[in-house]
């Protein structure tokens, strides 16, 4: 038991992945309690942002480049990544802490805390202020991934799409 909260902290941490494959993957591949599931994806995706901002801010993006471009796919994937931020950080900048919360929330692809991290190095946010606003979104991203893994499956048994 331990060791499937462990791997859902863990889990919940990888990139693109991050909380919107941890918490569906925790309640019907692990069958851990949906609560479980929301608190350790939401601990691991967090605890990864804090770290990240740790590192970008002290580090620098530059420093880290030039150290990544030196590893030719983790190069261009970082570059890629990089190129994706300063397009979405352009869209987020007006709305400053309040559209960084609203970008996590939004549970797709390329939305997560990892995107929003360089996105606020890229504006010059103060780091207290993004992890908050990173965390609140993350919240809201989580119960959001929470309620559909937990009630699109019994809907669809209801209806009888989906076999029990």
């Amino acid at each position: 038991m331990i060791y499937d909260k462990l791997v859902i902290f863990v889990m919940a941490m990888v990139p693109v992945l991050e909380l919107r494959l941890s918490i569906p993957w925790a309640i019907h591949k692990l069958n851990l309690d949906w609560a479980d599931a929301f608190l350790f994806s939401l601990l691991g995706n967090a605890s990864i942002a804090l770290a990240l901002i740790i590192i970008i801010y002290y580090f620098k993006v530059e420093r880290i480049k030039n150290f990544i471009n030196q590893i030719p796919i983790i190069g261009f994937i970082f570059k890629k990544w990089e190129n994706s931020s300063i397009k979405k950080s352009q869209k987020i900048e007006k709305w400053g802490y309040t559209g960084l919360m609203c970008f996590v929330a939004i549970p797709l692809p390329i939305t997560g805390a990892w995107t929003a991290v360089l996105i606020s190095f890229f504006l010059d946010l103060k780091k207290i202020k993004t992890f908050i606003a990173i965390v609140l979104g993350l919240l809201i991203s989580a119960t959001i991934v929470t309620a559909v893994s937990v009630y699109t499956p019994e809907a669809l048994i209801e209806l009888g799409w989906l076999s029990d």
